[in-house]
């Protein structure tokens, strides 16, 4: 039997050494990428959002606005000039929009996902969810108040009212107080909170965001007003 000189068996310890370590990168790569399709599924590979973050202009109805195309949730709003009704996404707490960096976040759809889906819109009035509380909301409230987060307090709906399977956060004692409606979709999809507030007298901003964000209630508006009224033009 032929003996290895310590040379030959150095080379084939160093060998056996580099194939452990690309076997051990490999099982890491293919870890990773499975939890991305765990996280993200299909979506990832399909994203419609934009990286473009250059403003472009576009008329939600009479009023214009300076909008960067990586907010804009669908392409066909991202090549139009004039929409009725302009849907945007933005994650959380940064309201940043879409970036590749970030595409793994932009591709969340769990009840744990920072993303907040926002629609303006230019209606003949303006209906806030604070008024909606008592005009509409209160009418149909079932059952003892449950403990919210953040000091707010909730309702469920009526079965019978149009408003079955929901929830109606507020903060109490407010006069202008903030008010979201939280739904369990039948689908067994994640459910989801939203709500309707105002940019000026003329302009309604409809938002949705999982209940998990209801903690933050108090920065929400906020953040999401002021991101908005920097896309307005005077």
């Amino acid at each position: 039997m032929k003996h290895q000189t310590p040379e030959e068996q150095g080379s084939t310890q160093r060998w056996i050494f580099f194939l452990l370590i690309a076997g051990l990168i490999a099982i890491t790569f293919l870890f990773l990428i499975s939890r991305i399709f765990e996280y993200s599924g299909p979506s990832l590979l399909h994203n419609p959002y934009s990286a473009e973050t250059s403003p472009k202009h576009i008329l939600v109805g009479d009023m214009d606005f300076m909008v960067p195309p990586n907010t804009i949730r669908h392409q066909e709003q991202r090549d139009a000039t004039s929409v009725t009704q302009l849907d945007l996404v933005f994650l959380w707490p940064s309201m940043a929009g879409y970036s590749r960096e970030q595409q793994v976040a932009f591709s969340d759809a769990s009840r744990k996902s920072n993303l907040i889906f926002v629609s303006i819109s230019r209606p003949d009035r303006v209906l806030l969810s604070s008024e909606r509380l008592y005009s509409v909301y209160s009418q149909f409230f079932s059952g003892d108040p449950v403990r919210g987060p953040a000091s707010l307090i909730g309702f469920a709906m009526d079965d019978s009212s149009g408003f079955g399977g929901e929830t109606v956060y507020f903060k109490p004692e407010s006069t202008e107080p903030f008010v979201a409606r939280c739904i369990t979709p039948e689908n067994k999809e994640p459910p989801f909170c939203m709500r309707e507030i105002g940019l000026g007298a003329s302009i309604q901003i409809t938002y949705r965001f999982r209940p998990h964000l209801l903690a933050q209630w108090q920065q929400l508006d906020n953040r999401i007003l002021e991101r908005l009224g920097g896309f307005l033009l005077p």
